[in-house]
């Protein structure tokens, strides 16, 4: 696939209709969408949109391109490596 027809997919899936789905998910998720609720004041609905599109790249990155993420902060670097 071109990356012109991969940009065209990826915008005509951004157009397509929102699906609804019901989900049970742990504590830990559940404070996972609160602190993104919390600290950037958006709902429940975009608080999960933006930790999955946040999952979805690490994955791609670690899983399908074979790439090493790396997170650099005050503490020095250390790399993330999803088993």
């Amino acid at each position: 696939m071109s990356a012109k027809s991969a940009r065209a997919e990826s915008t005509q899936s951004q157009r397509a209709e929102p699906k609804r789905i019901n989900v049970a998910v742990s504590p830990d998720t559940v404070t996972a969408l609160e602190n993104v609720i919390e600290r950037e004041g958006v709902t429940l609905t975009e608080a999960l949109r933006r930790l999955i599109g946040y999952g979805d790249f690490v994955y791609r990155a670690v899983r399908e391109n074979r790439e090493q993420l790396v997170v650099k902060g005050t503490d020095g670097t250390r790399e993330v490596v999803l088993l």
